[in-house]
């Protein structure tokens, strides 16, 4: 039975030098309710760094806003990441909440070297946090059963889930390019109805944690880390969208440092 994005083609932005002068290729994967646009400022840095950066940007997302079908899953999102990677040779997987799901679920296939934003565990979200989230947030968990799709309704709530000191005025601008999730991707998220269950790999891995994290306590993240045999690494007070309010860099250099093992 055909899926909603069988026919379609992976959507990547480029940066960074040709192919040929690159000093190898990275694949950055967005979480739920982003876009590529969310790496900003750190997919940049990366590609100045010599290497040839591509933002995989999910259907319905970004720029090219369409409402998806309720039954979207988040394998969809994870097959069409899959294939994106396919096409760029063997790259550096970095995957963000959701994109870090993805990855787990192309390590399934395909044992790539990779980096892990704050992941969503292959069996969804801890079972703590999703209580929290029914009694915090009652009306888009029963709209999603009831097949309706979430959206980060404003900046308040955007803050809590993502943020820790970032202003105001620069979280409502981020709200306004948020878009909602299908209901499905959203109960796949919040009860593990979709699994992803890789094995350690033999290709160098990498977990990064924030100590803020509304979804995924630290304590949690090392042990996913342990699982995937990552390597892991614990940032002091830095929320789920960690690089935007990284100002001293500590994202980049620990993405940088990794990439750079990988050519030694």
């Amino acid at each position: 039975m055909a899926r909603p994005f069988d026919q379609l083609t992976p959507s990547l932005t480029r940066l960074g030098p040709p192919p040929e002068q690159a000093r190898r290729e990275v694949l950055f994967i967005h979480g739920a309710w982003g876009g590529a646009w969310l790496w900003e400022g750190l997919a940049e840095a990366v590609a100045e760094a010599g290497y040839g950066v591509s933002l995989m940007e999910q259907p319905g997302h970004g720029s090219d806003r369409w409402d998806l079908p309720w039954a979207t899953s988040i394998k969809d999102y994870a097959d069409l990441s899959r294939r994106a990677a396919a096409g760029l040779g063997q790259p550096v997987l970095v995957g963000h909440s959701l994109g870090g799901w993805q990855v787990q679920k192309i390590w399934e296939a395909v044992d790539l070297p990779g980096v892990l934003l704050a992941p969503l565990p292959g069996n969804g979200l801890p079972k703590r946090s999703l209580m929290r989230m029914m009694l915090q947030y009652p009306g888009p968990m029963l709209g999603a059963s009831l097949l309706q799709p979430v959206a980060i309704k404003d900046a308040a709530m955007a803050r809590r889930l993502f943020f820790h000191q970032m202003g105001e005025a620069d979280i409502e601008e981020h709200v306004k390019h948020l878009v909602p999730e299908p209901a499905r991707v959203c109960l796949e998220m919040a009860w593990g109805l979709a699994k992803a269950r890789p094995g350690p790999g033999g290709q160098p891995r990498l977990l990064i944690a924030p100590e803020l994290d509304y979804f995924f306590p630290p304590h949690r993240q090392k042990d996913l880390a342990e699982e995937l045999g990552a390597r892991f690494a614990m940032l002091h007070g830095l929320p789920h969208d960690l690089w935007l309010e990284d100002q001293e860099g500590r994202v980049l250099a620990l993405l940088l440092e990794f990439l750079e093992s990988l050519e030694g």
